[in-house]
C-alpha cells in the first residue's frame, strides 16, 4: 500500500509541474498526447508493482519479426 501511496505522490508532483505549462499552450493536441501517455505510464507502473505481470515489448517485437527473420534464414540456406 505504501508504494501505491508514492506512486500517487509522484503523479501529484508530476501533474503540478506539467499543468502550469499546459495551461499555457493552446495546443489540444499536446495536452491530449500528455495526458494519454501519462495515464498508460501510471496505469503501467501501478500494474508492475502491484504483482501482475507486465509483458515484456522485446517478445512483441520478436514475434512481429519471426516471419522475416524465418524467410531469409531460408534464403541463406
Amino acid at each position: 500500500m505504501l508504494i501505491f501511496l508514492g506512486i500517487f505522490l509522484l503523479c501529484v508532483a508530476v501533474c503540478l509541474v506539467e499543468i502550469p505549462y499546459l495551461k499555457k499552450v493552446k495546443s489540444k493536441r499536446e495536452k491530449r498526447i500528455f495526458w494519454s501517455l501519462f495515464t498508460v505510464s501510471m496505469l503501467i507502473v501501478s500494474l508492475k508493482y502491484g504483482g501482475v505481470e507486465t509483458p515484456n515489448p522485446g517478445d512483441g517485437i520478436a514475434f512481429l519479426l519471426k516471419p522475416f527473420s524465418d524467410f531469409l534464414f531460408s534464403l541463406l540456406k
